[in-house]
């Protein structure tokens, strides 16, 4: 029940001193991040580094590189419209969307949610040392494989990519390959 964020850099910079801590030294550390969450990560990166958090490698997903704008928007659309464009994004529509208590509960975060990713500007453009990985549905029409590959320009580490069959919510269909992915990611390193 407390007020969500709506602006990606707000979010990390009050979540990173509690997540540092929560790591404690030494902690072996991987994120990983899809859609909104990708780019949260990307600036927990930062955040995390300048604490002394040695982040090993980032995996983003169903995400643009942290420097594209999005172009599809759902931000400041009537309730129905909006939905129907959560929908549209998502690729299938979750049933907690057809109770109207639950959805009168979700709309503040979803709008928060989409507020923040369409709205996205990263804190800097420098990029990050450690190694990203760029996970994609191959099918999905929210983020193009060109957009996917423009993780590659965020780091000075590695980068590799790899594609799922499926839309931008292929992960709830491919949820053990994507584990498989980002464990043979950790392990690159070892």
């Amino acid at each position: 029940m407390e007020t969500p964020y709506r602006n990606v850099v707000e979010a990390a910079r009050s979540e990173a001193d509690d997540i540092a801590a929560a790591l404690g030294e030494g902690a072996r550390t991987v994120l990983f991040g899809h859609s909104l969450g990708a780019v949260l990560a990307y600036e927990l990166v930062h955040l995390l580094s300048a604490r002394g958090v040695h982040v090993e490698r980032l995996v983003v997903s169903g995400s643009p590189g942290p420097w594209t704008q999005r172009e599809r928007r759902a931000t400041g659309l009537p309730d129905e419209e909006f939905f129907a464009r959560v929908e549209e994004f998502a690729g299938f529509r979750h049933e907690a969307l057809d109770h109207p208590e639950m959805r009168e509960l979700l709309l503040p975060v979803l709008r928060a949610d989409c507020e923040m990713h369409e709205n996205y500007v990263p804190s800097t453009d420098e990029p990050v040392s450690v190694p990203i990985c760029s996970l994609r549905g191959d099918s999905d029409g929210l983020v193009s494989a060109e957009q996917a590959q423009e993780w590659q320009k965020a780091t000075t580490g590695g980068f590799s990519s790899a594609e799922f069959p499926g839309d931008h919510m292929y992960l709830v269909d491919h949820a053990r390959e994507v584990l498989d992915v980002i464990e043979a990611e950790s392990a690159r390193d070892r």
